[in-house]
């Protein structure tokens, strides 16, 4: 087993990246629209569709079907396709989702002309300046591509070289992993100032290209501050009493230094924003300790804990135009270090602070403690917080390989819980200070399966899919040479083996039993359409299940859900492609 640790960034940091955290699901952004009539305009082999399937592994693969609406529909073209949109002066947010034929290579161009890789390196080995995405001779610090043929979402935050200054990409995003981070680049290789992208080799699809351009305006500052410093104790006053305020004035700035040291204290303050462009603001609150917020006579953020270890206390706020005044409670305890900040940001506005450097200092590191996988597998037992699920699953098994495809099984349900490639496993609530959370979370960027049992036993193949079986019992695993496990549990006295491997750009799974009325599901999704026969896409194309042709699965709708199962009698295979 390999222990790596690192320490993540502080509190400045971060704060760069707000607003690109904000916008990720492109609110408030403008949309590129793809019918050529925009500011998006088209040249070369482009086709307009309102769908597109390729294949994982045929390269002349392509099925299309005509658009409903050109404006927001999918763009497919092939070599030498370029689409183009000059959007003037100002830093980018950028998201898009894009998709690739196997052996496809396809530039997104920044404005100043820096190139951002979109190529086919799903299986490849090594990083360097072909990975997808690449910037130049800046290469990813991990491998977060899909198979060919599957949806891939990127989202990058840019800011343009100004005078003194080379440009950076502050943030780049490809399926949810961050594979480039706070990176200067050099010198432009072109003077163009367009945004583009160009199809080199092959063929790629594009769609939900939005972006949002930044500025470093300032539209909303504090005016006529004061405030009141109150002895208190570790415990929230039920009220705010004259005979226990310390000090009362006016002051031109939003410090937390107004404080007694490291003892307790309750700090009001009262003044009012002075907004000089009506929008929907971020506010966001960093603080050590309790605090809360009130804006025009309203809570906008409720008396409430917040430890500020990297983190915000975010909340949303329409402003109007003028003055709204505001009601600030910060109440710091005595085991507590200092900290007080806000800030706040909106469409096209970089966010910034309000308050003083000195107010909120960086905070203290933390370590960030990751399991690698060397020579062969890797397997680390610990709880997992589900989304959506009000307690813990702590029956876990999460195994990594040495090529970088891992998973989680639910050894209570003989459940595959989740499935990610990349980095393996973030283990740093099981082992920084107590430990107390015991919570793995995955290196990677994971889909998440249902997370109910994988084999059971039905009265008939339209019955509804139970959560997990009652008489269910979780035998142990034995290890392959390679490091992997091979699961056995009983159903009903039934003898079931369970086998994942990493195999082929994904996982195999092989599962042995004869089960009376048993079935396998092999995937419960919002959608499952057949690519061809034995090759299925799950979830709009976020990944595929491929099964032996030979093969009869049935494909049924329960509960507003599509599942694929198969009889649970012999030997069942199927592999998770992504």
């Amino acid at each position: 087993m390999k222990i790596l640790v690192a320490f993540q960034t502080g509190c400045l940091l971060l704060a760069a990246g707000l607003v690109f955290s904000l916008k990720a699901q492109n609110v408030g952004m403008t949309q590129l629209t793809t019918d050529g009539k925009g500011a998006f305009q088209l040249t070369g082999s482009w086709k307009v569709a309102q769908s597109v399937m390729m294949h994982p592994e045929k390269s002349t693969f392509l099925k299309t079907t005509s658009p409903s609406d050109a404006k927001t529909s999918i763009i497919v073209g092939s070599t030498g396709a370029k689409a183009s949109a000059n959007l003037g002066l100002g830093d980018i947010i950028l998201n898009l989702d894009f998709m690739l034929a196997p052996g496809s290579t396809a530039i997104l161009n920044l404005p100043g002309g820096y190139g951002i890789r979109l190529n086919d390196s799903w299986k490849s080995p090594k990083l360097d300046r072909n990975a997808c995405g690449s910037v130049g001779s800046l290469v990813p610090i991990q491998n977060a591509s899909k198979a060919p043929g599957l949806w891939q979402k990127l989202a990058v935050q840019y800011k343009r070289a100004s005078k003194g200054s080379v440009a950076q990409v502050e943030k780049l995003t490809l399926n949810g992993v961050v594979i480039q981070e706070n990176a200067f680049l050099g010198t432009p290789p072109t003077p163009d100032m367009a945004l583009s992208i160009e199809i080199e080799n092959g063929t790629a699809a594009f769609r939900n290209i939005f972006y949002q351009l930044l500025s470093d305006a300032r539209p909303v500052k504090l005016r006529d501050l004061s405030y009141t410093l109150y002895k208190a104790t570790n415990d929230r006053p039920k009220e705010l009493l004259a005979e226990n305020i310390l000090k009362k004035d006016t002051t031109s700035i939003l410090t937390r230094e107004w404080g007694l040291g490291n003892n307790s204290f309750y700090l009001v303050y009262e003044g009012k924003f002075d907004v000089e462009q009506e929008a929907d603001y971020l506010i966001q609150l960093a603080y050590m300790s309790n605090a809360s917020l009130e804006i025009d006579g309203k809570t906008v953020l409720p008396y409430q804990w917040n430890d500020f270890l990297q983190n915000y206390v975010p909340a949303t706020y329409h402003f109007t135009k003028g003055l709204h005044p505001f009601r600030l409670q910060y109440h710091k305890l005595t085991w507590r270090g200092h900290g007080l900040g806000m800030f706040i940001s909106t469409q096209g506005v970089r966010s910034y602070a309000l308050h003083v450097t000195s107010s909120l200092p960086e905070p203290k590191p933390i370590p960030t403690i990751e399991v690698t996988a060397s020579t062969k597998a890797e397997l680390v037992r610990s709880f997992i917080q589900r989304e959506g699920e009000k307690n813990k699953r702590t029956h876990c098994l999460s195994v990594g390989s040495p090529v970088g495809t891992h998973y989680s099984l639910d050894l209570n349900r003989g459940a595959l819980l989740q499935f990610w490639k990349g980095g393996f496993a973030d283990v740093t609530q099981m082992w920084y200070e107590r430990g107390e959370p015991q919570i793995l979370q995955p290196a990677g960027a994971a889909i998440l399966t249902k997370g109910q049992a994988d084999v059971a036993v039905l009265s008939d193949v339209n019955a509804s899919w139970p959560d997990s079986m009652a008489n269910f019992v979780y035998k142990g695993f034995r290890l392959n040479p390679d490091g992997f496990p091979m699961l056995t549990y009983l159903i009903n006295d039934a003898s079931v083996s369970d086998e994942i491997i990493p195999e082929n750009g994904g996982l195999t799974r092989t599962i042995t039993t004869t089960l009376p009325n048993g079935y396998v599901r092999l995937v419960s999704s919002g959608s499952i359409s057949q690519v061809e026969k034995g090759l299925y896409e799950v979830d709009g194309q976020s990944y595929y299940v491929r099964v032996d042709p030979k093969s009869k699965p049935i494909v049924r709708t329960a509960n507003g859900q599509q599942e694929l199962l198969l009889p649970a009698n012999g030997t069942i295979k199927y592999s998770l492609i992504w």
